[in-house]
């Protein structure tokens, strides 16, 4: 395996992804509301690659159990058994999982609340059971995938606020925690709605390994109603938080009404009228660039 197919192998574009998000929370959010923190900069480094090495882990046990789905849906991008053997990936599976862990257990002991270190092992969990058995049960695994980007969105606010809030310091902390908060939720559904897109994407495969997916189920004219309904109900809470932000921060208020409201009302228009692979796979792309300008927003507000 070359370099290049190993950053594929590992998603590399995700992973930057998680590393800019966990660096916005820190230095553009929680360091600009002069939020109390417990993690210095190294901890909070070591906090940004657990994340990411639970994620890559979860990418990689997914590709091992998905092998069948991944002949036809992705032949292309297939790399178990074909650019890497499945029991050097398993070993790669292990040693991502085993750092992440480990990095969890001793972050968990380092601010004082080993009981954190379940979010580590319920969230690895998941995401093994997810990749052996419960991507084939119906709506259960596009939930779980969400309910994991929400966790490690949320996650900074657990190890780094959380420890030091107390009665001194709880409504300067809360601001910090509620919008913390709403990027997860954000997270949490546009995460469902990309799941659910790639449903569409990959109905062949996943009819061959009789996965039980929404799609496979309903079909795909009520996955795209449920996608419209879902995103109707995003479209009005992004345009009712931007429109809360109008007489506290304009530029944040525009900023969101333009490039992450708009480009939803898009993603529907596109999504309605696609049907073939290539189309879902589009509609994909657009779901996670809105999420990247969602994102982006923590430099504003």
């Amino acid at each position: 395996m070359t370099l290049k197919d190993f950053l594929i192998f590992i998603r590399w574009k995700n992973v930057i992804l998680i590393s800019m998000i966990m660096f916005l929370i820190k230095f553009a959010l929680f360091e600009k509301f002069e939020l109390n923190v417990t993690l210095d900069n190294f901890h909070y480094f070591l906090l940004t690659i657990s994340t990411v090495f639970i994620a890559i882990a979860g990418y990689i046990i997914n590709d091992i159990y998905d092998v069948k789905a991944d002949e036809i849906n992705k032949p292309n991008r297939l790399f178990v058994g074909k650019k890497i053997g499945r029991t050097q990936a398993y070993n790669l599976f292990i040693a991502f999982n085993s750092v992440g862990l480990l990095i969890g257990m001793y972050l968990s002991h380092h601010i004082g609340h080993t009981s954190y270190f379940i979010i580590y092992v319920l969230t690895s969990l998941l995401l093994y059971q997810y990749a052996k058995q419960l991507k084939r049960i119906f709506i259960v695994s596009n939930v779980l995938v969400s309910f994991v980007v929400f966790l490690s969105i949320a996650l900074p606010s657990v190890f780094d606020l959380l420890p030091v809030t107390n009665a001194f310091n709880e409504s300067k902390q809360m601001v910090g925690f509620k919008l913390l908060l709403l990027f997860a939720v954000f997270g949490f559904f546009l995460t469902l709605l990309r799941e659910i897109v790639k449903d569409m994407e990959d109905i062949k495969g996943d009819a061959e390994i009789e996965a039980r997916t929404i799609p496979i189920v309903l079909g795909i004219k009520k996955t795209k109603a449920i996608l419209g309904i879902i995103t109707l109900f995003l479209f009005m809470a992004i345009v009712y938080f931007a429109y809360m932000l109008m007489n506290f921060d304009l530029s944040a208020s525009i900023y969101l009404s333009i490039f992450v409201a708009i480009p939803l009302v898009y993603f529907v228009l596109d999504l309605w009228k696609t049907k073939d692979k290539k189309g879902f796979h589009r509609s994909s792309g657009i779901l996670k660039l809105i999420m990247l300008m969602g994102i982006l927003t923590i430099l504003l507000i």
